[in-house]
């Protein structure tokens, strides 16, 4: 062979080894409850965008299959996209479960026919409710395909309370006003979503503490990834405060429900309201627990301090909390707490229950005052002290949260968690 030639046959060989390996072609699943159940919670926040950065991505090709309504529409995602319905229409907690149960079914079957269209590489589950992880394990398993799961939180709401050993999670549920039958489903939930996440083939945790509590329960030998969570400081700082008129002393965002403390949170504002008559509470959010709040605010007679605001955009949300003075957040348990990051990157002081991820995440932020878990004279004393402080510490407060909030950017998460879905390659 001549010198030539040898050169070409190189040449095309070096070619052959450069040409870029074609993308990475995932199917994701994204159920989400209905807005009366809860509004866009973290765990939807979190996967509407960081998906806004995989749809731009060279390397990968995503399908998403969503629950409807969608939280996608009108947005700026260009991934290709299917929208399915339950089929079911229902009012209280059976009838939910029920609407979840037919969209699973349904998920699994419209699964099975994209799969065979667009021929993915991997299945990408978005969130670890049951719903998402049945569909996406059956679909995985149906097709011999590897299954990756996002794990927000596991729900141990006892695990942050003292009691007794060998106190049962039935019994846990019950503790905190949960009826028989729903503490029954929710701790059918729990072992079956444990179950399900053993069977898959990676994690994304979104922090330490998460997946702490995932090797705890036996989920120990699936390779797990911690990602995180963040917060679009940038277009919060943009959003204009509410007019004067409307402002309140404190604020609550987050899920209706009781594991989330807003039962607590109306103990902690009774304490404040004997000392600050005219103190003034927003509560943000959405929930099947919402009207038992109702009642509970009336029995209470607290019409009058605490107020409720259902689901609203991130622009309008991002006004509230800027119209606040101080963000109060109870919940017992948390995978990240994209709540308190989002109440920081508008400038607010932080108190919240000392549990593990909000410890991890925000426990060196000088401006979030963690207190023991269920001590709600101890919570009210400290939003007291808060509302109580000069003009000069309050400026120092809110400069310390927004500038702590800085470190969480969309961009990095993405980035991790696309670094995990690769190894589905390998």
């Amino acid at each position: 062979m001549t010198p030539d030639a040898q050169a070409t046959t190189c040449s095309n060989i070096l070619l052959k080894q450069q040409k870029p390996r074609p993308p990475l072609k995932i199917l994701a699943i994204f159920f989400h409850p209905s807005a009366s159940v809860t509004a866009m919670g973290g765990a939807e926040k979190r996967f509407v965008e960081t998906l806004r950065f995989f749809c731009k991505r060279k390397d990968l090709a995503i399908t998403v299959l969503e629950s409807s309504p969608s939280l996608l529409k009108g947005s700026s995602i260009t991934c290709k996209r299917h929208l399915l319905s339950s089929g079911f229409r229902g009012k209280g907690w059976l009838s939910t479960y029920l609407g979840w149960i037919l969209w699973t079914l349904r998920a699994t079957v419209k699964n099975i026919g994209l799969v065979q269209h667009d021929a993915p590489s991997a299945i990408f589950v978005s969130n670890n409710t049951l719903p998402n992880l049945l569909s996406g394990y059956a679909t995985s398993f149906v097709l011999r395909l590897p299954l990756w799961v996002i794990v927000h939180h596991i729900d141990t709401p006892c695990s942050n309370v003292e009691e007794p050993k060998g106190h049962s999670l039935y019994s846990c549920y019950r503790s905190i006003e949960y009826g028989r039958l729903v503490s029954l489903v929710k701790t059918f939930a729990f072992y079956a979503t444990l179950f399900f996440l053993r069977k898959t083939d990676g994690i994304i945790a979104v922090s330490n503490s998460t997946a702490k509590t995932l090797r705890n329960n036996g989920v120990s030998d699936i390779r797990i990834f911690v990602s995180g969570n963040a917060v679009d400081v940038d277009f919060i700082n943009n959003v204009d405060p509410q007019d004067d008129k409307e402002t309140y002393d404190g604020v609550f965002v987050g899920r209706i429900a009781r594991e989330k403390g807003v039962f607590d949170l109306l103990e902690v504002w009774k304490e404040i309201v004997k000392i600050r008559k005219q103190a003034r509470l927003l509560i943000i959010g959405s929930g099947l627990e919402l009207s038992s709040l109702r009642r509970k605010i009336a029995e209470s007679s607290l019409e009058g301090n605490v107020f409720l605001k259902g689901h609203c955009n991130d622009k309008e949300l991002g006004s509230l909390l800027q119209s606040s003075r101080v963000f109060i957040f109870p919940s017992l348990f948390e995978g990240w707490g994209l709540a308190v990051a989002e109440a920081l990157a508008s400038g607010l002081p932080v108190v919240a229950y000392d549990i593990p991820a909000l410890r991890e995440n925000f426990g060196k932020c000088e401006s979030v005052f963690l207190v023991q878990v269920k001590n709600v004279e101890r919570t009210a004393s400290t939003v007291l002290e808060i509302l109580d402080s000069s003009r000069e510490e309050a400026d120092r407060l809110s400069f310390s949260s927004r500038t702590f909030a800085k470190q969480f950017t969309w961009e990095e998460v993405a980035e991790m968690d696309l670094e995990a879905l690769m190894t589905s390659q390998k």
